[in-house]
């Protein structure tokens, strides 16, 4: 490939690159991950970036990324002087030829490494995934921040119960409820694959089903306990997963019946039932 092909490939993979900590493990957060002091000009450390070089890459010959009109693959001698000569200028990475792992190099004279991830676009449920469930109430007004408060707390015994194999090619549900009366609800849509930005290490949720649903405002406003919210809302859920019923084919034969009842024995279970 040519030095502006071998640019761009080094930009992406340099993003979904995870980061090590000081046990040489994933970090999971940017805090945590080590960044070592190689100085710049006569300050840099020849030696000691040689000897990284040589412990993280096994290649005689390693890909050295500058710009688009700089990269190339050079032997590792040539690579650490190309660094010491350009550092202070320039932030350079270095990936092996098997893009596995990488080591990026700051212009003022730090480095990390890391090791290179493959997130495709889409992959299959894994055999024996557990599917996991996550329940929100985020989007609230003043009116209805009672009710969050009060369903809130058995988000994750519902969440516990459901973590099972039903089947399918789903490997997680996201279910919102609507706290604000004038935000649209949306419809069951089933993703292949989700950005997933709170997470440091995995950038990507696969195989995602995902719906809100909007309560009875004015309902809502009558209950005044925290059991009359609980009781409605959970009633509220439980009727929504009906959905599932009607998907389950598109969804790879997911046993949406066994879902429902796990459910409805989650409820029993904090003692809240069907009044129908």
């Amino acid at each position: 490939m040519d030095t502006k092909q071998l640019f761009r490939l080094f930009n992406s993979k340099f993003y979904s690159t995870n980061w090590l900590n000081e046990n040489n493990v994933l970090a999971q957060s940017e805090g945590e991950v080590k960044y070592s002091y190689c100085g710049v000009d006569k300050d840099f450390k020849f030696e000691f970036v040689s000897q990284k070089i040589n412990e993280t890459f096994s290649d005689e010959d390693i890909y050295l990324c500058i710009s688009s009109n700089k990269s190339s693959l050079v032997s590792k001698s040539d690579a650490v002087t190309e660094i010491a000569k350009i550092l202070h200028k320039k932030e350079i990475g270095i990936m092996d030829k098997s893009f596995t792992k990488m080591l990026f190099f700051n212009s003022y004279g730090t480095f990390k490494s890391g090791i290179i991830r493959e997130f495709p676009e889409s992959r299959s449920r894994p055999n024996g995934h557990l599917l996991r469930v996550e329940f929100f109430a985020n989007s609230m007004d003043e009116s209805t921040t009672k009710v969050a408060k009060a369903i809130r707390k058995h988000f994750e015994h519902f969440e516990k119960a459901l973590h099972n194999d039903y089947g399918g090619i789903m490997e997680y549900l996201w279910i919102d409820l609507e706290l604000v009366a004038h935000y649209k609800s949306h419809p069951f849509r089933y993703q292949k694959r989700v950005s997933q930005p709170s997470s440091y290490t995995d950038f990507f949720t696969y195989n995602v089903g995902h719906y809100s649903i909007h309560p009875d405002y004015e309902r809502l406003k009558k209950l005044s306990t925290d059991k009359e919210i609980c009781a409605y809302v959970f009633e509220l859920l439980y009727h929504s997963t009906q959905i599932l019923v009607e998907k389950q084919k598109k969804l790879g034969n997911f046993d949406a019946t066994k879902f429902r009842l796990d459910f409805l024995s989650a409820m029993g279970k904090i003692e809240y039932s069907l009044t129908d």
